[in-house]
């Protein structure tokens, strides 16, 4: 080994030291060098100065990557690989961290290359090294070194997009704030990048700051606000938008009856206000399914009746308002709109029915009428021009709709079809949407009997579906709404009465509840498809039965066969309509 190292002249003219020390400390220094690869290069160290150290470790340290640097913002980078560490290089594949490729290139070709990319991101960019072969040798091409940099690419800037929302204002007590509006406008986007800034034009002469802003008008009118954006490099953008800031108007009317024909009123809506301009329309909507316009106006009603009669008025800006007022249209003549109850058990007398209506008078009479049977009303007593009450006796009344007609003693009468209905003390019709079925009631459950019924009078099994349904077990129904929602009127539990006398056999119906407590029943009921008495007789104190299907067991065999999701029917089956027969 030499005694200075070759074109540094660190150690010129110094002699060696005795027992060779130096030329230790020499191969150490050349170990260490030709370890670091490139940096021995860098030093003056030759391929041949790292010797035998070169062959024994086979390593170089990888090859440099110099990316050029651009000038602005573009997807077009280009690479060099410093190949002075390998020499021997023939062949270089690039890896540019996005998917891009370029393999088996010459080094006259693949030294430097240009890639160009499709979006912003850091990659990691890869070059791979490869020796030639020798034929002579017999020596095969060989990888011989990887080198890599991570590369920041930003593109062409993308300018932002602006965007926003406007909505009413309300104080901590709910009242609107009309001159007031909040401006959002988060739904503005930068596709590569992030918006710094949100600049506010309210086109009143003021501006401000801001993602979110509340903003009060100093008038009212139209303003053009304008919204700025900013990004993170510099590019903006704006939108405008049109918002009206205005007073909503008043709606107020009052009427009175026309002297000369109590079936027509006179409308006067000259009280309503606009506190910031005119109103300029006034709709009227009088209940009756007619309507009209003007500021003052008359309108005659077919018969009496309560209407709720509504006003909008609407001002010269397209804001407007409502109100509305009930009308009791009395008119002149008798006119009976309601009975309550509107049922009564065949075999009974039902007394105390209420009649409402208009311009009944003392001396009344009350009938019921169904095809060739009438019913005379009797205690008829009228307790106002608008309530009558009376009873009447059921005792082998054919089943079914009666009317209601009441005649004053000038003879002057009105009848309300449909408006009684005599019915079986025990049973009752459940329409569906899939056909009817008759329950018939049990005579040995008070209380169950006695709950099911009054659930049937409220109307709440009305628009109710059958939500359960087990093939060869159960179908149930009585507890939702469509969308699975508890219908309002729900009544608390009642107490089981289950009877051994009383089983859960085909056909029967039972009151479902909750598993563990025996006296959970409330509105939900179900339907035997077979034979459950072993399982129900003997499960949770027993499941009541109180009714059994008299008629239209097809119908319900027929609920037991639709698809299914689970328990539940895909397509609800809805019972339209529940009413004691």
């Amino acid at each position: 080994m030499n005694n200075r190292l070759s074109r540094t002249g660190a150690d010129e003219g110094r002699p060696v030291p005795p027992n060779g020390r130096m030329g230790n400390i020499m191969s150490k220094r050349a170990m260490v060098l030709c370890l670091l690869g490139g940096l021995a290069l860098s030093l003056g160290m030759t391929a041949d100065g790292c010797g035998g150290v070169g062959s024994l470790l086979n390593f170089r340290g990888p090859p440099a990557i110099i990316p050029n640097v651009p000038d602005g913002d573009t997807f077009t980078r280009t690479f060099t690989v410093d190949l002075r560490a390998y020499p021997e290089t023939h062949r270089i594949n690039w890896d540019f961290g996005d998917g891009g490729m370029l393999n088996n290139m010459t080094v006259s070709t693949g030294r430097t290359v240009s890639h160009q990319y499709t979006g912003n991101g850091v990659f990691n960019v890869r070059v791979h090294l490869f020796s030639a072969a020798d034929p002579i040798n017999g020596t095969p091409a060989a990888f011989l070194a990887t080198g890599s940099i991570p590369v920041e690419v930003r593109g062409p800037n993308v300018a932002p997009t602006a965007a926003f929302v406007f909505s009413d204002v309300r104080d901590s007590e709910d009242n609107l704030l009309p001159l007031s509006r909040r401006f959002n406008a988060s739904t503005s986007r930068d596709p590569d990048g992030v918006i710094e800034s949100f600049a506010w034009d309210f086109g009143d002469g003021t501006s401000d700051v801001g993602s979110n802003v509340v903003h009060e008008f100093p008038r009212s009118g139209r303003f053009v606000v304008r919204l700025t954006v900013r990004d993170d490099r510099g590019a903006a953008s704006n939108v405008t938008r049109t918002v009206l800031i205005n007073a909503l108007p008043t709606a107020v009317f009052t009427f009175t009856q026309d002297p000369n024909n109590a079936l027509r009123f006179n409308f006067d809506a000259t009280g309503s206000t606009d506190s910031d301009g005119n109103i300029v329309r006034f709709a009227w909507d009088f209940a009756d399914g007619q309507t009209g316009e003007g500021a003052t106006i008359s309108h005659t009603y077919a018969e009496p009746n309560d209407y709720n009669v509504r006003l909008t008025v609407t001002d010269e800006v397209g804001a407007s308002s409502s109100t509305t007022r009930l009308v009791d249209v009395v008119g002149t003549d008798v006119f009976v709109r309601s009975l309550n109850p509107d049922f009564g058990v065949v075999g009974t007398t039902v007394t105390g029915i209420i009649a409402t209506g208009e311009n009944f008078v003392d001396g009344a009479i009350v009938r019921l009428t169904r095809n060739a049977t009438t019913i005379e009303g009797t205690n008829v007593v009228v307790q106002g021009s608008s309530t009558l009450t009376f009873d009447v006796d059921l005792r082998g009344a054919p089943l079914g709709d009666y009317s209601a007609r009441v005649i004053n003693p000038d003879a002057s009468s009105d009848t309300l079809d449909n408006a009684f209905r005599v019915v079986t003390a025990n049973r009752v019709r459940l329409s569906t949407t899939l056909g009817d079925m008759v329950f018939e009631l049990v005579d040995d459950a008070p209380i169950t009997t006695a709950n099911f019924l009054q659930y049937v009078t409220d109307g709440f099994y009305n628009g109710t579906i059958f939500h359960r349904v087990v093939p060869g077990f159960v179908v149930q129904g009585g507890g939702f709404l469509p969308g699975n929602v508890q219908p309002a009127g729900l009544r608390p539990p009642i107490q089981n009465e289950f009877s051994p006398s009383r089983s859960n056999v085909r056909a029967t119906v039972a009151m479902a509840k909750l598993g563990g407590d025996p006296n959970s029943a409330t509105s939900q009921f179900f339907v035997n498809l077979a034979d459950n008495s072993a399982n129900l007789d003997n499960q949770n104190g027993g499941f009541t039965v109180f009714a059994r299907v008299v008629e239209g067991m097809d119908v319900v065999d027929a609920i037991a066969a639709v698809p299914l999701n689970g328990e539940q029917p895909i397509t609800d089956v809805i019972v339209t309509f529940a009413r004691r027969e």
